[in-house]
């Protein structure tokens, strides 16, 4: 499989004049490498379909978007498509193509704190040390409230650009960021100051999906099955493992010495298929670093 990276928003748009345009919202901001992934592997979807269903084009709309306003967005036009972790109330009003996006990886989370406290967070040897300490995360992200379910401190913070600031400042302790993610996040360079303790990972079932308005039922069709085309070859963790926001992940050995803290997610649907091999990379069948248990 050979994939585009990149600029795939612009490729799409200059194709040609005719093709349906899919209204998706811009990056939230400059520390925002995830956003490129999603953009591209969407535009992988769109190649492997353009056969049947004909040409389309990604068109940025020039607004970010909280996830609750994104969502809210598809229901007035003004987003085609929206990217986002799921919760039951989501998968009800809207629909979810539940094939998870990054494979798994956005539930297991790596601990991004500032470099003065790295050494704090190397010595912690129990979850409740952890729980001892307060955790960024977004106001309408389901990690939040999957993070309070089991114990952890979290400061809800409305705006993605926000994270790091507050890191900074000390008003929260780490930011938990997916493995698929933090890595390019980290690369940029206004985020050299903070560091990713990669001894110690969150991990949690957290598939983010794409949502649609239930009326655009032609377009669910279409990214089902492109999404699923690419499961079933296996190109979904090839893409994973190619692209420049997640490839640094990988090999997914490196966290084998890494302590566990397991988390319950309560907010997945009886849809949820936890089993399915094609869907989820597994970090690896038991941790050699053991798991951080609560005492």
């Amino acid at each position: 499989m050979r994939i585009v990276l990149g600029l795939a928003v612009l490729l799409y748009a200059h194709l040609t004049w005719s093709a349906e345009a899919l209204l998706i919202q811009s990056p939230q901001s400059e520390d925002d490498a995830s956003y490129h992934y999603y953009v591209d592997l969407i535009f992988e979807v769109l190649k492997e379909t353009q056969g049947e269903y004909g040409v389309a084009k990604l068109v940025e709309t020039g607004s970010s978007y909280t996830q609750n306003r994104g969502l809210n967005a598809l229901e007035s036009d003004q987003l085609t498509i929206f990217w986002a972790g799921t919760d039951p109330k989501r998968e009800k009003r809207y629909h979810v193509i539940r094939i998870p996006l990054m494979a798994g990886l956005l539930g297991m989370r790596v601990p991004v704190v500032h470099r003065s406290q790295y050494q704090k967070f190397l010595a912690l040897e129990s979850a409740e040390q952890l729980k001892q300490l307060t955790a960024c995360q977004g106001t309408h992200w389901p990690d939040s409230y999957v993070l309070e379910q089991n114990g952890y401190r979290v400061e809800r913070v409305t705006k993605f650009e926000s994270m790091y600031s507050m890191l900074r400042q000390g008003r929260c302790d780490y930011f938990p960021r997916g493995i698929g993610e933090v890595h390019a996040e980290l690369e940029h360079s206004m985020n050299q100051d903070m560091v990713a303790v990669d001894n110690l990972l969150l991990t949690y079932p957290m598939p983010m999906y794409v949502f649609l308005n239930k009326r655009n039922m032609q377009l669910a069709k279409r990214l089902e099955q492109g999404l699923n085309a690419m499961v079933e070859r296996g190109d979904i963790f090839e893409f994973v493992r190619q692209h420049p926001a997640t490839r640094g992940v990988f090999p997914l050995g490196k966290y084998h010495q890494a302590k566990l803290a397991r988390l319950t997610n309560p907010l997945l649907s009886n849809s949820t298929e936890l089993d399915n091999p094609l869907f989820w990379l597994q970090l690896s069948p038991t941790s050699e670093g053991g798991v951080l248990e609560s005492e």
